[in-house]
């Protein structure tokens, strides 16, 4: 009797024991198969992710090519110099051979759209007077004068009036970081400008080390931050007036403008 005892017992144990087991196979295959739906809904967020930002081309085999306008029709901005320092930034710049600049002082709008049309310019900076809805080129006068004022938003217009647009508008001028949201939402993938009023020398060192990071290869953002730390070392408030805005499909972080050529 006690011999059938301990066997039904023993019979129990072991029927409990295989529910258990199979309680726990079927426990870790659900476990498995809500790990591999989690991990398919994380692929495809990243695959969704990689489509919504935008493809930027490569750098192709031809060179970046930098539009740079200085107006200043009453002569009281060193436009000359700031685009003697930039030309010096790159040329000192480890990828210098890969920049093409088209330097153009006493900038008329003429200067404005035969540029954008005739040297496709991936990058255009603009030095000289401008506020939140405004920026001043130059008339085709030799004495000093007025200049010539242009809305923002015919500015932007210029700046699309072509197949290629450029990649970046930097507004190297005053009050001109309120225009920059309207560029990138509407015009080109990258701009920046000015949070307010910038003295000439200072707007001057943020563009040449701007310049020098792209020409020395590294990405937008890092190089607007180079300018801005520029700024900061020599002791100068005006650090944060320089002000970086990009479009929602782009990472300023991941755009590199310029790099080394393969080897032939």
């Amino acid at each position: 009797m006690l011999t059938k005892l301990t066997r039904a017992e023993q019979s129990e144990a072991d029927a409990a024991e295989r529910r258990r087991k199979r309680e726990q196979q079927q426990a870790d295959r659900r476990t498995a198969a809500d790990r591999a739906t989690l991990e398919s809904r994380i692929s495809g967020t990243e695959s969704a992710v990689d489509q919504v930002l935008r493809q930027l081309p490569s750098p192709k085999p031809e060179k970046l090519r930098v539009l740079i306008l200085g107006a200043s029709s009453e002569g009281d901005l060193r436009v000359g110099r700031e685009q003697k320092r930039i030309r010096a930034a790159v040329e000192s710049a480890l990828h210098r051979d890969q920049i093409e600049l088209d330097v153009r002082p006493a900038a008329t709008t003429h200067d404005l759209l035969d540029g954008i049309t005739k040297f496709r310019p991936h990058v255009v900076h603009f030095s000289g007077h401008s506020n939140e809805d405004l920026i001043v080129f130059e008339d085709e006068r030799d004495a000093p004068h007025t200049g010539v004022i242009v809305t923002a938003r015919a500015f932007a217009n210029a700046i699309r009036a072509t197949d290629e647009p450029p990649l970046l508008v930097l507004l190297n001028s005053c009050k001109s970081a309120a225009q920059i949201d309207d560029l990138v939402d509407q015009v080109v993938p990258f701009a920046i400008g000015m949070a307010d009023s910038i003295d000439d020398a200072d707007a001057i060192n943020y563009a040449a080390q701007f310049y020098a990071a792209i020409a020395n290869g590294q990405s937008v953002n890092s190089a607007h931050l180079a300018g801005q730390v520029r700024l900061e070392l020599d002791g100068l408030d005006s650090a944060d007036l320089p002000t970086l805005a990009w479009a929602a499909d782009v990472d300023p972080t991941t755009t590199i403008l310029v790099r080394p050529t393969d080897p032939a």
